[in-house]
């Protein structure tokens, strides 16, 4: 998978990040009301790869974060957060961030992806030149994942309707009527697509799991809580720290001495000079004492 990224001239450079996460197993976290009552926390224990969508990376730090719209919409902590790896479509790379006075191109550990229409769903998860978009940020996601490596996705946050007080996202917004249809219509779709997207998945060797709490597709896809989820992306990883005093020194596996290594170093000679000077003890001189600290000084 072929990522864009900007440097600090402007010029765009390629990175490919086919197949970096192997295998693995993450998180798709997207912002259901529901999920402030889960464990989330959990989330950001080492060794557990999550993958935010849009503002829901304010609840928890995630690995990685996606979206799909223009930067404004989105909290500028999250998109201003050096330590993240982001993705967002290529086509708002140039947009101006107001609440950051930068363009999104600027911004740390920003990378894009070409966005391409009219994907049939048999060549949703084929690699290709971009990624397939369908006008939300879920199924791009999943591409995205899918391309990385990862082999089973844990969807988290996805209730794909309202709480029941009318609540649409677990942090505050300002929807009216006409927004919240929008989402509505948008949930019902990918409820949709995503069981007639079961056949798809399972020829492909993608494992699709679900832990929300109002989940709509349990009957499609297996159910698990956080909990169980966290501990899937764990089962690779050894339970307990191995003790630090029976890790070997870097001495132990060099094919040559150190000698030699610091005698290959620019501005040494091939004679070993930790032998041939002899050893002296540091001569104080006079110009070097620190005079006294006048009175009334810190």
């Amino acid at each position: 998978m072929i990522l864009i990224r900007f440097d600090n001239k402007g010029l765009k450079h390629l990175v490919d990040v086919t197949d970096i996460y192997q295998g693995q197993t993450a998180f798709l976290v997207g912002g259901a009301p529901s999920l402030k009552e889960q464990p989330i926390h959990r989330l950001e224990e080492r060794g557990v790869i999550t993958m935010a969508m849009n503002n829901v990376a304010m609840h928890f730090r995630p690995t990685m974060w996606i979206s799909g719209d223009n930067p404004n919409c989105y909290q500028p902590r999250i998109i201003g957060d050096p330590t993240l790896f982001k993705l967002a479509p290529y086509v708002h790379a140039n947009a101006n961030v107001d609440a950051l006075k930068l363009k999104y191109r600027q911004l740390p550990g920003m990378n894009y992806y070409l966005q391409e229409t009219n994907v049939p769903w048999d060549e949703y998860l084929a690699l290709r030149r971009g990624v397939p978009w369908y006008s939300n940020t879920l199924f791009a996601a999943i591409h995205v994942l899918y391309q990385l490596g990862i082999r089973r996705i844990i969807l988290a946050g996805s209730d794909f309707g309202f709480s029941k007080d009318g609540g649409m996202y677990a942090h505050d917004v300002k929807y009216g009527d006409l927004e919240k249809k929008w989402n509505l219509d948008l949930y019902n779709s990918q409820v949709r697509e995503l069981r007639m997207l079961k056949n798809i998945f399972d020829t492909a060797g993608l494992e699709l799991l679900d832990c929300s709490v109002n989940s709509r597709i349990k009957q499609t896809y297996w159910h698990i809580t956080m909990d169980e989820g966290v501990e899937m992306c764990l089962s690779s990883l050894p339970r307990d720290w191995k003790p630090s005093a029976e890790l070997p020194h870097a001495s132990k596996f060099a094919p040559y001495s150190i000698h030699e290594r610091i005698a290959s170093w620019p501005g040494h000679n091939a004679v070993d000079l930790a032998i041939t000077m002899p050893e002296t003890k540091p001569e104080v001189l006079e110009s070097q004492t620190v005079p006294p600290v006048p009175e009334g000084t810190t």
